[in-house]
């Protein structure tokens, strides 16, 4: 089997003869359905792959669908002229850029239809070039715009958001007021951003991205994945040393969990699947090309608490489309593909990771950024943190831990418990461990429960008090009780922090 890792040229899949996920039946239905499309889905889930199927289907190019579900329909493979557009290409520090990018793909497009334009404004050269190819060919132009939101995210902290979103804003005016020229448009990105931000006056734009019918349409189902890789799946198995259905919960448990509507079923990134039955390991495949480099910063630029992120509840306008400038961060996560639905009661949604890759990659993230110590903390150094919990070795533990404390930059401005907690969280996460934060009881909130394998400790942290005021709090508001009566050992642990040296300050503990 050859897997297309990497490939996003649906011709050159279809003609190498790499594996092919049949997507076509979607594809048929979305075409004779309507017009104008946007999809917003997470990084490498096969939007790119999307883009360039509509362009071999559009072209006409029969034979590669042979085989295929719409070729079993009655769709007639009519040849159109397309428009494909790709913002992933270009590099936008500022609005010139992204000018430049449009002119230079226009008269791309121009030079190989054999058309002259007159015009010199990118986005009028653009109206220019759909008019004479429509004039030309006698027949209605297809477009295609793949990672449109790039430019935005590539400036989202910066002074050139504003004129960057004023230059796309202007050329999706221009994409609208050709809509008689036009055949097929669509959209894909990672973010959703307001109409009146980009899509101005697009009306008639159809938003497909939390849509029932179309959640399949990237990415792979849990049928999909055991009928088209069944072999893989068994060998894996046999290296692993694992039977069929243990190596099929080991997958899901490691990449399924995406949920693009509350009815529809489970989707895997087809990355991270492809990137497992090549390297025949379960590692953290996506994550690696996907580092949420502005998601860290939107995090701390919003000064946001980790323990909020997940297990959260958000209606559904929290799920719209949104201003750049006010992003919503449970809402850009879910974008993004670093939380996804969970559940519905009817009237709120519940985000969460959607899998162990994910959760775990996203943490070790957030644990290098917010103790200065880089992406990658280590097997090594997080084993050290198991052990001495694990053994009860509380000194040795905190000694250890302290070492992320004190790479924290110094001129980080430390006002609350919020960041220390926050980057606890991250490491206890990243660990493996069973951790809470913020527990809710019938009398407060517990700042961290740790579960291991027989002991249960619930710590609460004091930045402008003692340990010993931090454990007084612990005893007064009886955090322990709906703990006591288990198999477990209950211990409980004040911490304090240390204002003056940014670091642990000491600890005292108790048996619950």
């Amino acid at each position: 089997m050859k897997y297309p890792l990497g490939i996003q040229t649906f011709s050159e899949i279809r003609e190498e003869n790499y594996l092919y996920v049949d997507k076509t039946a979607l594809v048929h239905q979305l075409i004779q359905s309507g017009k104008v499309y946007f999809l917003s889905r997470p990084r490498r889930f096969g939007k790119s792959l999307l883009i360039s199927t509509f362009e071999s289907l559009f072209s006409g190019h029969k034979a590669l669908f042979d085989g295929l579900a719409i070729a079993n329909t009655d769709y007639d493979f009519a040849e159109y002229p397309v428009i494909s557009l790709e913002f992933s290409k270009v590099d936008v520090s500022e609005a010139s850029d992204l000018k430049g990018y449009i002119i230079n793909a226009t008269n791309q497009y121009a030079e190989a239809y054999g058309i002259e334009l007159t015009i010199d404004s990118y986005e009028q050269r653009f109206e220019e070039l759909v008019r004479r190819l429509q004039e030309k060919t006698g027949k209605k132009v297809v477009l295609l715009v793949d990672e449109y939101d790039k430019p935005i995210l590539d400036n989202l902290f910066n002074e050139a958001l504003k004129p960057v979103k004023g230059v796309m804003k202007s050329f999706y005016a221009v994409v609208k007021s050709l809509d008689k020229y036009l055949k097929f448009i669509f959209i894909t990105g990672v973010s959703k951003f307001a109409k009146l931000s980009v899509f101005s006056g697009m009306n008639n734009l159809t938003d497909i991205s939390l849509n029932r019918r179309y959640a399949t349409l990237c990415g792979v189902t849990q049928q999909e994945l055991e009928s088209h890789f069944s072999d893989a799946i068994d060998e894996l198995a046999s290296l692993e040393l694992l039977g069929s259905a243990q190596m099929l919960a080991k997958i899901k448990h490691w990449y399924n969990g995406y949920q693009f509507h509350q009815s529809a079923v489970g989707i895997y990134n087809p990355y991270s699947v492809l990137s497992l039955f090549e390297h025949q390991e379960f590692l953290n495949y996506w994550f690696t090309t996907a580092t949420p480099t502005f998601l860290l910063d939107l995090l701390q630029n919003r000064e946001y608490d980790l323990k909020e992120l997940t297990q959260f509840e958000v209606g559904e306008a929290s799920l719209a489309a949104c201003e750049p400038e006010q992003m919503e961060v449970q809402s850009v996560f879910l974008q993004t593909g670093y939380l996804t639905i969970k559940g519905y009661d009817g009237s709120l949604y519940s985000l969460d990771f959607p899998n162990y890759e994910v959760k775990k990659s996203f943490y070790d993230s957030v644990a290098g950024r917010y103790s200065n110590l880089g992406a990658g903390v280590g097997q090594n150094f997080t084993q050290r943190l198991i052990r001495h919990l694990n053994a009860g070795q509380l000194d040795d533990f905190f000694e250890t831990l302290g070492q992320f404390f004190a790479n924290i930059p110094y001129d980080i401005t430390l006002k609350d418990e919020k960041y220390y907690q926050s980057l606890f969280y991250a490491i206890f996460t990243l660990i493996g461990l069973s951790i809470e934060a913020e527990v809710r009881t019938n009398k407060g909130r517990i700042d961290c429960v740790l579960e291991t394998k027989d002991t249960i400790y619930i710590i609460e942290f004091k930045l402008n008090g003692s340990k010993e005021d931090a454990l007084q709090q612990i005893h007064d508001k009886q955090y322990a009780q709906k703990y006591q009566g288990g198999d477990k050992k209950v211990v409980l642990l004040g911490v304090e922090f240390d204002k003056e040296s940014r670091n642990l300050g000491g600890f005292v503990l108790v048996d619950g």
